[in-house]
């Protein structure tokens, strides 16, 4: 397996930004790739789950070899539909999420927030109603705070993006029944207090990757639900080793995994009673880049709605 480090430059204006290395125990910075979110409503409701960064790059010719530079084009904080609650949207008061920073000898959040006529125009959903994947254009929010925390000379701790890079199809690497997955996110809004860590917990996957559980662009996976958990990040478990089609093993200094998808939650039958066997289900990874080809739910003038 050829690894291409690619280091990555936000090319909206953050060139030359300075975070902190990733520790070498996290040399793929899984813990680096999700952000809390939270959502709040005018009558005093809100709703927590858990989201992920997904970066766009642009163009690679792929002639240089080793590390290299590759521009961000857009960056987006990706969750469960159902914590956004896009129906709503008159009704959100603030969507919030959050990068790392170093404040001396700890970690703090950095909060972000968008009101709910910033979040209109930035919230993208798939034209499938039963998909839920929201995807949130947060390109410019990013680059303008880091470009802050340059001036203030604060640190960014490191973060990370999902791309289609981890595709299934793109590598060598598989995802079969009977593997286990890693979800990443903040069940019952646990997390690392001190360092400000995700939870990495694991699944077993149950459906081949590309069949449709149910008729659905879904999966499905045994997996525990918790409050919060909705909006994770579903990623097979990250490998240094793996066989090519011709069954030569390859190798990879780091770690290397797959974007399976978006966890929903709990997978329920029977709506009259209902009954669940602590089974979950997972969107698939490609419902992120069919929510982002769609307008944001109010999107600009001459722009034409999902429908």
């Amino acid at each position: 397996m050829r690894q291409i480090l690619v280091l990555l430059v936000i090319s909206l204006c953050c060139y030359g930004q300075q975070t902190e290395s990733a520790p070498p125990s996290d040399a793929a910075n899984l813990t680096g790739l999700t952000t809390p979110i939270e959502v709040t409503f005018s009558d005093g409701g809100t709703i927590s789950g858990s989201g992920f960064f997904y970066f766009v790059y642009g163009p690679d010719d792929g002639k240089q070899e080793g590390p290299h530079w590759v521009s961000i084009q857009h960056i987006y904080v990706v969750t469960a539909k159902h914590v956004v609650q896009p129906k709503r949207l008159k009704d959100i008061t603030e969507f919030r999420y959050a990068l790392r920073v170093s404040s001396g000898d700890h970690v703090d959040w950095h909060v972000m927030k968008l009101d709910r006529t910033e979040l209109g125009h930035r919230l993208h959903i798939c034209q499938k109603e039963q998909v839920d994947v929201a995807v949130v254009d947060v390109s410019d929010r990013i680059t303008a705070e880091t470009m802050a925390f340059l001036t203030e000379r604060a640190h960014i701790l490191a973060f990370n993006g999902l791309s289609s890079l981890q595709f299934p199809g793109r590598s060598v690497l598989q995802a079969q029944p009977g593997d286990d997955v890693i979800v990443i996110g903040y069940p019952k809004g646990i997390f690392d207090t001190f360092n400000k860590l995700p939870i990495l917990k694991t699944g077993l996957l149950n459906t081949p990757i590309g069949m449709h559980f149910n008729g659905l662009d879904a999966f499905l996976l045994d997996f525990r639900y918790y409050d919060g958990s909705s909006g994770s990040l579903i990623i097979s478990r990250p490998t240094h080793i793996a066989y090519d089609k011709e069954g030569r093993l390859e190798g990879s200094a780091t770690a290397q995994y797959l974007f399976l998808g978006v966890y929903q939650g709990e997978e329920v039958w029977n709506d009259v009673s209902p009954e669940s066997a602590d089974l979950g289900l997972g969107w698939y990874y490609y419902n992120v880049e069919e929510a982002i080809k769609n307008p944001p739910i109010v999107p600009a003038k001459g722009e034409v709605p999902p429908k």
